[in-house]
């Protein structure tokens, strides 16, 4: 659905107020990795190791028809900075030519003092498994720093009947940093 390596996975997040280790809302799921938690709704699909974008660190999907309406992903240890400042700018970056970036601000995140926004949205090109040409996608990258100073991207991209507006927000709202495991 994107371009580029970091562009190519699909990722959400933003504040929460559950607490550390406590379940997922009703119909939601949860995808961790190290340091970092975000929920999604039941009906998606995690991706197995093999089966996700190679720089992320998890990762879940919609599909409908053998398109490609929706990604979640999880990347940790997103670049060297240790700065969400800088790394936001970096996944800023991506978005450069294909997407309408409309809003990048300060953000908190559970769990860290230290987060990023970047709303923006793009059409779906079409292209075999994304989705139909011209379809409006959505999408939210959070940035910011784990428990060990370590920069986190987690991008979130759906099509809009994949998430409505307030669904995307709710899965923005779960996105945490917890203790590693």
């Amino acid at each position: 659905m994107l371009g580029g390596a970091a562009a190519a996975m699909l990722l959400l997040a933003g504040c929460g107020s559950e607490a550390e280790g406590e379940a997922p809302a009703q119909g939601y799921e949860r995808l961790t990795s190290s340091g970092i938690t975000v929920d999604y709704p039941t009906g998606w699909k995690a991706l197995s190791g093999a089966d996700r974008p190679e720089a992320a660190d998890a990762a879940a999907v919609l599909e409908r028809d053998g398109r490609k309406l929706g990604q979640i992903s999880v990347v940790v240890e997103y670049d060297d900075s240790r700065d969400a400042g800088k790394a936001a700018a970096s996944a800023l970056g991506d978005h450069e030519l294909r997407s309408k970036i409309e809003k990048f601000k300060d953000s908190e995140v559970s769990g860290t003092d230290d987060g990023q926004r970047i709303n923006y949205s793009f059409e779906g090109t079409g292209a075999a498994g994304s989705p139909p040409k011209g379809e409006p996608v959505n999408g939210v990258d959070v940035v910011g720093t784990d428990k060990s100073g370590e920069t986190f991207l987690v991008r979130i991209n759906a099509t809009e009947s994949a998430l409505s507006s307030d669904e995307l927000e709710k899965v923005v709202e779960t996105v945490r940093v917890v203790d590693s495991e």
